[in-house]
């Protein structure tokens, strides 16, 4: 699979994207969880920096589907 933006090309294996994919979606899921396993505040901005804990999770989400489609 290949992604292309016109400042940035990356290739990745089939085997990597399930991964990057199941990460990206994980991530997301431990910054929606309202219970205990909850990323903290630190990590949570840690992660995406300026983006709120909401952006980040959809963003993470968005590009996990996007990986799984390109399978």
């Amino acid at each position: 699979m290949s992604v292309i933006d016109p400042a940035v090309s990356v290739r990745l294996s089939a085997s990597d994207a399930r991964r990057l994919s199941a990460l990206l979606a994980e991530a997301a899921h431990l910054l929606e969880d309202p219970g205990p396993h909850r990323m903290t505040d630190g990590q949570a901005d840690a992660l995406g920096g300026s983006a709120s804990r909401t952006e980040l999770a959809g963003w993470a989400r968005t590009l996990a589907a996007e990986l799984r489609a390109q399978r």
